[in-house]
This record gives C-alpha cells, sequence and structure tokens, in this order.
C-alpha cells in the first residue's frame, strides 16, 4: 500500500474537505484526488462520498480511516522516539531492585559520576520482577536484579555478593534468638511482592514456621520506613546487611543469630546485571557494566 496515497485520504477524511487536505500536505487538489483515487482501486471500494458540503466516509472508509489514524500515530511516535533517542545521549537510566539501589548502589554513584561527568544519572526503584518485567518490556535497556531473573531473553552478569542478616536495635536485650521465638518478637518487614518476604517466608517454612503467624508490627514496600520501625525500639527486621551497613558500622543496629534451626538457608546471594539479549549497550552502559563488576574486585 502506499502510504503517500492513504495520508492523502487520512487527512481528506479528517478535515472533510479535499481543499483543506490539499493545503496540509502542499499537493494540488486535483493530485489529491488522484491519489485517493488510486488508493480506493488499490483496495477495490469506494472510501469516500463526495459532495458540495465536503467528504463523508463510506463503511469501508471508516475502516480504513481507523487503521490509517494509529498507523500514523505509530509514524509519529518513531519520529519522537528517534528524536528522544538524540536528546538522551547522555543520560544514563537504570532500573534497581530496592535492595541494591537505596543504599550501596547510591553511595557509589559518586565514583561512577567522577568518571564520566557529562553523563546524567536516573535511578528508579523497583522490586526485582518489576525490574525483569521494565527491561523486558523495553521500559529500561539495563537494571539491576537480586538473584537470577531466569529468563530466556535475557543476558545477565552476577557482580555483587551480599546477605541477608536478621538485626535489631542496638539497644535491645538480645544477641541471639532461639528460631522458636521467633514469631513471639514483633517485626517490622518488606511487602508481600518483594524478594526479601520469599526469602524470608521460605527460611520460615523451612523451619516449621508459618510466616503468617508472625507478630508483625509493619509491612512497607520502602527500605528506610522498616529501618526506621526498628531504629524506634526493640523489634526484629530481615534485610540485605548492605542495606543497613552504615547503622552497623556506628553501633545503631546489630544483628541477631538465630539458633536450633531446623534446616539452615543459605542467606548468601548476588545482584545480576541484566539487559534484553539483542540490545547493544552505548558507551556509558557498558563503562557502568564494568564499574558495577569492580565494586567487589
Amino acid at each position: 500500500m502506499n502510504l503517500d496515497y492513504l495520508k492523502s485520504f487520512y487527512w481528506a477524511a479528517k478535515s472533510n474537505s479535499i481543499s483543506t487536505a490539499s493545503e496540509i500536505l502542499y499537493i494540488s487538489q486535483p493530485g489529491l484526488s488522484m491519489q485517493i483515487k488510486n488508493l480506493e482501486a488499490e483496495l477495490g471500494c469506494a472510501l469516500l462520498n463526495r459532495s458540495n458540503k465536503g467528504v463523508l466516509l463510506t463503511s469501508a472508509g471508516e475502516i480504513v480511516f481507523d487503521y490509517a489514524k494509529s498507523i500514523f500515530a505509530l509514524e509519529e511516535n518513531m519520529l519522537t522516539s528517534i528524536k528522544d533517542l538524540e536528546n538522551k545521549k547522555n543520560i544514563l537510566s537504570i532500573a534497581s531492585c530496592k535492595n541494591f539501589g537505596s543504599y550501596y548502589l547510591a553511595s557509589q554513584l559518586k565514583n561512577f559520576k567522577d568518571l564520566f561527568s557529562s553523563v546524567d544519572i536516573t535511578i528508579d526503584l523497583f522490586n526485582t520482577n518489576e525490574v525483569i518485567e521494565k527491561v523486558l518490556n523495553y521500559d529500561f535497556n539495563i537494571g539491576i536484579i537480586l538473584g537470577s531473573s531466569h529468563q530466556d531473553h535475557l543476558e545477565e552478569i552476577e557482580f555483587f555478593n551480599d546477605r541477608f542478616v536478621f538485626f535489631t536495635h542496638i539497644s535491645c536485650p538480645y544477641d541471639t534468638l532461639d528460631i522458636v521465638d521467633l514469631p513471639k518478637i514483633p517485626i517490622s518487614l518488606r511487602d508481600k511482592q518483594s524478594t526479601t518476604y520469599s526469602i524470608l517466608q521460605t527460611f520460615a517454612e523451612n523451619n516449621g514456621i508459618n510466616i503468617n503467624d508472625f507478630n508483625v508490627l509493619l509491612s512497607s514496600n520502602c527500605i528506610e520506613i522498616v529501618k526506621a520501625a526498628v531504629l524506634s525500639g526493640c523489634s526484629l527486621s530481615f534485610l540485605p546487611q548492605s542495606c543497613i551497613q552504615f547503622e552497623l558500622d556506628h553501633n545503631l543496629l546489630k544483628e541477631v543469630h538465630l539458633t536450633n534451626c531446623k534446616t539452615e538457608l543459605n542467606l548468601q546471594y548476588h545482584y545480576s546485571f541484566i539487559k534484553r539479549k539483542q540490545y547493544e549497550l552505548n558507551l556509558y552502559e557498558k563503562s557502568f557494566r564494568d564499574f558495577l563488576l569492580s565494586l567487589q574486585k
């Protein structure tokens, strides 16, 4: 199908006027009419009924007009995206899981910025599953997740090791806790959609405890709210060590070691850098990937 013919038809129908469409497209009226007739001949049906009052769509014309509207909207979106791409050459957009992006990554970005002062960095935080979805859906080109994606369409590189810890306020009287007493202690948790919650749930189940029996003080998708709840009193929580390292180093929080566990869950894990397999990283994305890989060397 000739898109010029389709465009002539579209603007004639949209403006309800052959003359107006010819002015918009900088085509003579006879030339525009001929293009519409050629389109009708190609499709084998009349698309417009012409009169002194303008043009009216036929039933077939209504169908073609709706498709034409979508086609030219896509064309406009494509041109806009190309223009945006040109404007975004110095922008590094990262989708990161909250555990890593909120704390350790944020503390390290100055070092990357010192190396690449001209790049503008934006970080959006999501749960790991949301990061995977957004990279697959082309909302972001690169992402950081907890663990592995298990997605055939993604390429991933492990780059940072961490561990989950139980912790409490430094003033709380216990450094160890019997596993059977875990449900009795007020606990502040990440939201149920988070990987952190899933790992804790698995740990509890492996030790014969239903996480629904926990004495939950609060549940939040914000790590800072969870930490604030623990810092305000003698409650317990469960987060990656990197999220609370500052508070551990400054004796604001302390790790609590569980005893008499029936089964030990390996609380060591890693973060991964992900991208779509067919996507080619630009200069800044490659440099950021290499920067991540250097963090624990």
